[in-house]
């Protein structure tokens, strides 16, 4: 065999790994192409859930304010309350004082009609 010959069979077996090589490329490319599909598939689902997130979060912060809304407005109701019920309570003692007056009032004047009726002789 001469050197023109090996060069021959050496430029055939360089094809040949070419060619192998190439085949493993075009494999090569199209699991990266379906990987960038699959990439892509993800950055959509990543984007629904960013929004849904977002949407949440709005929805969580309207609830606080709410929340706080209604808290303000339940301790006002309270010291409303408490306010109300304290000048109840002074009502209460200014009455029960009252009646107490009234019924020595109306015990003295028991006594005073009673005298009366005794002196008069109607007893």
């Amino acid at each position: 065999m001469d050197k023109s010959d090996q060069i021959i069979e050496m430029l055939g077996e360089i094809k040949s790994k070419l060619d192998e090589h190439s085949q493993i490329l075009k494999e090569h490319s199209q699991i990266l192409n379906e990987h960038s599909q699959i990439l892509g598939e993800h950055s959509q689902t990543l984007e629904n859930h960013s929004s849904q997130l977002k949407e949440h979060g709005q929805i969580l912060t309207a609830l606080r304010a709410g929340q706080d809304h209604l808290k303000a407005e339940f301790d006002g109701m309270k010291l409303a309350n408490a306010k109300e019920f304290g000048e109840l309570k002074e009502e209460i003692n200014t009455i029960s004082i009252n009646q107490e007056l009234l019924r020595d009032d109306t015990w003295t004047n028991k006594v005073d009609i009673h005298r009366i009726k005794k002196t008069m002789g109607m007893a």
